[in-house]
C-alpha cells in the first residue's frame, strides 16, 4: 500500500487525470489526454496488485466483483484526495484504473462553460443531457451545475451516483447523495424512490438502460428537473442514443415525450490549450425551442438540428462545436492546428477562421 500512496501522490502533484496500473508494467498516467510513464518506475507484480485491490475495495463490493469481473467505487487516500477507481480482471490477473477527483468543485465560469447553463434552474422541470466521450469532463460539469443550484436556489437535490465523486456541503439547497450499491440498488430503483422524496432536482450519474431512461423521462414529465450524462458526441447522437434504449415500435411515443421534456443538451470535448499545460472545454449547446421540439417529436430527420443549432446563436445562445472552436481560437486559447483537428468539418472551420463563411 505504501507504493500505491506514492503513486497517488505523484498523480496529484503531476496534475494527471488518471492512474493506469497493469501487472508486469510500470504505472502509467494520463495527462492532458496523453499516456505518460514514470522514469525508472517499479514494475507492478501480481502480489502488489492483489494487495492494492484488497486494501482499497470496499467489502460490500467483493461479491459483485466476483460475479461481474469489474467494479467501480470511490476511494480516499491518506491525505484526503479522492479517486474514482475501477478494478477489473484481465488475462487471469487484476487491473486497476483510478481517476483523480478534484476536491474543489469548479464553477461554470471557471470551467469556461456557456452562460446559458445558468438558466437551467429556472425551468419548470424537464430533462438535461450532459454528454461527451470518456474523460471529457462530464462529471465535473454536472458538479458545477449542482453547485450553481446549491449556491443560489432553495432546492431539494437528490443525486444517484455510481460511485459518489464530488461531495457537496448544503448551502441554499438541501442535497442528498445516494450511491448505487450501498444506498440504493440501482439507478432506476433510486429514481422511483426519489419520486417519493419530494425532490426539485434528480441527478442521474449515467443513462445506461431502457428502464432508467424511462424512469428519467417519467420524472421529468412530473415537473422535476432531471440531469444526466450520456456517452455521445453531440445533440443528435444523444437523441438517437436515448431512443435506442426503447423498442422500435415505441419510438414515436418516446420521441413525443422527449420533445416535451428535453430542455438542454450540452456536449463537450477537452482541447489542449496553447500553453501546453492545460486543456479548455469546447462545447455544443442545444436549447430546445419550438423548432427543435417539433423535429424531436417527428422522430426523424434529426440531422436538421445541426443547422438549427448553428443558426440560433443570437436569440437562443446555442452554438455548434465548430463555432465553439472558432471562438476559442480567436480568443487565443487554442491553436489553429487543434481547432482543425477537433472540428466536425475541418474545411468549413478553416474557411471560417480565414474569414470566409460564418
Amino acid at each position: 500500500m505504501m507504493y500505491l500512496d506514492k503513486i497517488f501522490g505523484i498523480a496529484v502533484q503531476g496534475r494527471v487525470s488518471d492512474v493506469l496500473v497493469k501487472v508486469g508494467l510500470a504505472v502509467r498516467f494520463r495527462r492532458m489526454g496523453t499516456m505518460v510513464s514514470i522514469k525508472d518506475g517499479v514494475v507492478i507484480t501480481e502480489k502488489m496488485m492483489d494487495e492494492w485491490v484488497e486494501s482499497t475495495m470496499p467489502l460490500y463490493l467483493k461479491s459483485r466483483y466476483e460475479e461481474k469481473g469489474d467494479v467501480d467505487f470511490s476511494f480516499q487516500d491518506e491525505v484526503g484526495t479522492r479517486f474514482r477507481v475501477n478494478i477489473f480482471r484481465q488475462n487471469g490477473v487484476q487491473g486497476f484504473v483510478a481517476r483523480v477527483l478534484e476536491g474543489y468543485i469548479k464553477s461554470i465560469d471557471e470551467l469556461g462553460l456557456p452562460q446559458v447553463l445558468r438558466e437551467i434552474p429556472k425551468y419548470n422541470g424537464g430533462l438535461v443531457f450532459v454528454t461527451g466521450s470518456t474523460g471529457a469532463g462530464k462529471s465535473t460539469t454536472l458538479a458545477a451545475l449542482v453547485q450553481e443550484m446549491n449556491t443560489y436556489y432553495p432546492f431539494h437535490i437528490i443525486t444517484l451516483e455510481d460511485p459518489i465523486e464530488y461531495l457537496y456541503s448544503d448551502e441554499k439547497s438541501l442535497i442528498n447523495q445516494r450511491e448505487i450499491g450501498t444506498d440504493t440498488k440501482s439507478f432506476n430503483q433510486g429514481i422511483k424512490a426519489a419520486l417519493r422524496q419530494n425532490p426539485d432536482v434528480i441527478i442521474i450519474g449515467e443513462l445506461r438502460d431502457q428502464e432508467t431512461a424511462r424512469d428519467a423521462l417519467t420524472a421529468a414529465e412530473t415537473g422535476i428537473m432531471v440531469m444526466t450524462t450520456l456517452h455521445t458526441h453531440n445533440a443528435v447522437e444523444s437523441l438517437n442514443r436515448f431512443l435506442s434504449f426503447f423498442p422500435v415500435d415505441e419510438y414515436s411515443v418516446i420521441a413525443d415525450f422527449l420533445g416535451r421534456s428535453l430542455k438542454v443538451s450540452l456536449s463537450q470535448r477537452l482541447i489542449p490549450a496553447v500553453d501546453g499545460k492545460s486543456r479548455v472545454v469546447a462545447t455544443e449547446i442545444m436549447v430546445v425551442n419550438q423548432r427543435i421540439k417539433e423535429i424531436i417529436q417527428s422522430g426523424k430527420k434529426y440531422d436538421l438540428i445541426h443547422d438549427v443549432v448553428k443558426e440560433s446563436n443570437d436569440f437562443y445562445a446555442m452554438h455548434s462545436f465548430d463555432q465553439s472552436l472558432i471562438k476559442l481560437f480567436r480568443d487565443g486559447k487554442i491553436s489553429k492546428k487543434n481547432a482543425l483537428r477537433h472540428a466536425n468539418s475541418p474545411l468549413d472551420l478553416k474557411m471560417a477562421i480565414s474569414g470566409v463563411g460564418a
